[in-house]
């Protein structure tokens, strides 16, 4: 009941920009951070919040645990994957293409979070990813069908996939009966997210309209048989 009043008071406060088309820059160059909720994190929060049961027994996420504690349910324990040795938070460190310290059949769950696409041989790590989930274990993975370049990780930010191109990724690894590809968003907010306004200054409507030609972003859950 709170949510939607207080997203509202925030539009109010902070309504998106107008003539935004006549814009030299964007209005935010940090994704929308700095001014409530980017447009993607809006899907990915819903993804994950609707495939919580998946999030269960012996779960890996990428760089930290956060989604892991926030939507899991009946989780065991967390491993930290990150190749960066320097990362606190990381338990596991490895190259997600190649983790031979991984064994077989050790995950219940895989949270990747928009991060396949800094993943040059993307396909090598979907691969990884089905050999350590266990038999039955799920992979929960984000991607951008649209985004600005990452400046931080300019040098690795490689792919964008259309939920087609996802289809045929994780449905040629895990069998295309095994995968479940949807994307979400339309035309005004893959505007609205390339030029960094917050979820919280769309409305409602708007974020709950998605058009099969303009996705933002494509949310998987694989199952491995």
């Amino acid at each position: 009941m709170h949510r939607p009043i207080k997203s509202r008071l925030n539009r109010l406060r902070r309504p998106a920009p107008r003539g935004l088309l006549r814009r030299r820059r964007p209005v935010s160059r940090n994704w929308g951070f700095d001014r409530g909720t980017p447009v993607d994190r809006h899907f990915i929060e819903a993804f994950l919040t609707d495939q919580g049961q998946h999030i269960r027994g012996r779960v890996l996420e990428v760089k930290d645990d956060e989604y892991t504690q926030r939507h899991g349910t009946a989780v065991d324990a967390c491993d930290v994957l990150d190749v960066d040795a320097d990362n606190p938070h990381a338990t596991v460190i490895a190259d997600l293409t190649d983790a031979p310290g991984i064994a077989d059949d050790t995950y219940d769950c895989i949270i990747l979070t928009q991060v396949l696409h800094l993943v040059y041989d993307l396909q090598a790590a979907v691969r990884e990813c089905e050999r350590i989930l266990r038999p039955g274990g799920t992979l929960l993975a984000t991607v951008p069908a649209l985004s600005r370049m990452s400046r931080e990780l300019r040098a690795t930010d490689f792919w964008r996939l259309t939920p087609t191109g996802a289809e045929r990724v994780f449905g040629d690894v895990f069998g295309q009966d095994r995968v479940d590809v949807h994307g979400h968003g339309n035309a005004v907010l893959c505007s609205a997210f390339l030029l960094g306004v917050a979820a919280e200054e769309v409305s409602r409507r708007q974020l709950r309209r998605h058009d099969p030609l303009f996705p933002l972003v494509v949310t998987v859950r694989a199952t491995k048989g």
